[in-house]
C-alpha cells in the first residue's frame, strides 16, 4: 500500500507539479443580461434556464424581450446561477437567497462559468457598453457563499489612477485560464499612446483568494 501511494504521489508531481493545486476550467459562456435602453425596456436575458418574470409594459404593450421584475437562473443543480433583477432597480447576481448576491447594475453583460476541482465555482460577468469593456469575477465558494474576486474598474483606478469621472480609459479583454490562473489583456489609451498588456491572477490557497500582477506593457500605437 504505501508502494502504491508512493508511486501515485510520483507520478502527480512528474505530470502535474502538485496534483493538490487549484485548477481551473476555461470560462464557458452560459448567457447574457442586462437593461434595455430602448425597444420597449426592461431587462433582457438569454440563456437562462428558468425565469419568472413578466415582461416590462409601461411604454410598449405587445413588450416581448424585456421583463419587469423576477429571478432567472443560469445552469441547474448546485452551480446554478441566478439573477434577481427589477427594471430601474436592480440586478443581483448569486445565490437563489437574494442575500447571498453580488448587485451589479450593467447596462450589457456576457455571463460565462469556470469551474474548479476544489469545489469553487466562478462567473466572469464581461460588461460592455460604449467605450467600456470590463469584467466582474464573482464566485460561490465551497460553501455555498457568493462573494466578488475581482472587479476590473477597481483595478483600473488602482494601476492607471482612473477617477471615474470619466470613461475608463483600459479596455479589458480575452479571459482564459492556465491551471490556478487566470489571464486578461487590456488596452490602456492615454498621452497619445494606445498601450497593451496582461494581468495575472494567480489563485492563493492559503488565502482562498486571487493575487494579482501586471505583465510587461507594450506600446501599439501612437501619436492618435
Amino acid at each position: 500500500m504505501r508502494r502504491f501511494l508512493g508511486l501515485m504521489m510520483f507520478i502527480c508531481l512528474l505530470f502535474s507539479g502538485n496534483c493538490f493545486a487549484m485548477q481551473f476550467s476555461q470560462p464557458i459562456e452560459i448567457g447574457e443580461a442586462g437593461i434595455m435602453q430602448a425597444g420597449g425596456g426592461g431587462v433582457y436575458i438569454d440563456g437562462a434556464n428558468y425565469n419568472s418574470g413578466k415582461f416590462y409594459t409601461k411604454y410598449r404593450k405587445d413588450n416581448t424581450r424585456g421583463y419587469e421584475k423576477g429571478i432567472a437562473r443560469f445552469g441547474n443543480g448546485k452551480d446554478a446561477l441566478y439573477l434577481h433583477y427589477s427594471y430601474r432597480g436592480y440586478l443581483k447576481f448569486g445565490g437563489q437567497d437574494i442575500n447571498n448576491t453580488i448587485e451589479d447594475n450593467i447596462l450589457i453583460s456576457t455571463i460565462y462559468k469556470i469551474k474548479s476541482n476544489e469545489g469553487i465555482t466562478l462567473y466572469p460577468i464581461y460588461k460592455t457598453y460604449g467605450p467600456e469593456f470590463d469584467y466582474s469575477i464573482i464566485g460561490r465558494r465551497a460553501d455555498g457563499k457568493f462573494v466578488k474576486y475581482i472587479d476590473t474598474r477597481e483595478i483600473t483606478k488602482r494601476y492607471f489612477g482612473w477617477n471615474r469621472e470619466s470613461a475608463s480609459p483600459v479596455m479589458y479583454r480575452n479571459l482564459s485560464v492556465q491551471n490556478d490562473t487566470l489571464t486578461m489583456e487590456y488596452q490602456h489609451y492615454g498621452n497619445k499612446q494606445r498601450i497593451q498588456g496582461k494581468f495575472y491572477f494567480k489563485w492563493d490557497d492559503k488565502a482562498q483568494w486571487f493575487g494579482i500582477a501586471q505583465g510587461k506593457e507594450e506600446v501599439v500605437r501612437s501619436g492618435y
